[in-house]
């Protein structure tokens, strides 16, 4: 569904479907269409919803919101996938504008890592924003072992991004009693798993199911955001 002007708007006490509708001159249908995984009968304060806005909409969000927290997450974590995606093309390609792109990507940590550092200061942030970049350096170096057939390399390296993924996922437990280690672990490995199988059709050259895979990435990486966001969101109510 094409929607030229977007809001991302969060959910608040007392929402429903049908309100927000009224509100932005849409139906109901265009907000499930647009948010396929929300409940429609238990909306989740602090989560997001993709609204597309009808004719006659006064202003894009109500009067009283600015940028929220749950959409800075949710643009980090959008940027990572997409940054990541471009880097898998042209590592599977072998393009001139890899080292370009790579350097794009490799701001992403520290882009989610501020968003961290307002609620658990500068050395969170800065073990965050490690992490991620690592996690980017190895997931790179894996793609190229995978392209060029090297399987070991690719054994080792697979192994590496899912230790990686298991300090995140205790890093993150460790600030937040609304992260569980085992919630964010299964949570992390799945972004792993996804990749990975986007990895696999671009690299096979089976470009519908490559499709596919990233629309998958995607989905779950805003459910990464707002777990995050809802998460930050409890522990200061």
């Amino acid at each position: 569904m094409f929607c030229p002007y977007p809001v991302a708007y969060m959910v608040r006490k007392g929402d429903t479907l049908h309100r927000l509708a009224r509100y932005y001159h849409t139906t109901v249908p265009s907000l499930l269409a647009l948010n396929p995984n929300v409940d429609p009968y238990n909306l989740q304060i602090g989560s997001t919803l993709i609204i597309c806005p009808g004719e006659g909409t006064d202003m894009p969000q109500p009067p009283d919101t600015r940028p929220t927290l749950s959409q800075d997450m949710r643009l980090a974590w959008a940027q990572h996938v997409y940054w990541t995606r471009l880097l898998l093309i042209s590592i599977a390609e072998r393009l001139n504008d890899l080292g370009a792109t790579t350097a794009r990507l490799m701001r992403n940590p520290r882009d989610i890592a501020d968003i961290f550092a307002r609620y658990y200061g500068a050395e969170t942030a800065d073990a965050i924003a490690r992490l991620l970049t690592e996690h980017l350096q190895i997931g790179a170096e894996l793609i190229q072992a995978l392209r060029d057939g090297k399987t070991e390399d690719a054994a080792r390296l697979k192994a590496q991004w899912y230790a990686n993924a298991d300090r995140m996922a205790e890093a993150f437990a460790a600030i937040n009693p609304h992260w569980g280690r085992e919630e964010m672990r299964d949570m992390l490995r799945t972004h792993l798993d996804l990749t990975t199988d986007e990895v696999a059709a671009r690299l096979s050259g089976r470009y519908e199911d490559d499709v596919k895979a990233f629309d998958a990435v995607e989905r779950e990486a805003m459910q990464m955001a707002d777990v995050f966001a809802a998460g930050i969101l409890s522990g200061r109510s």
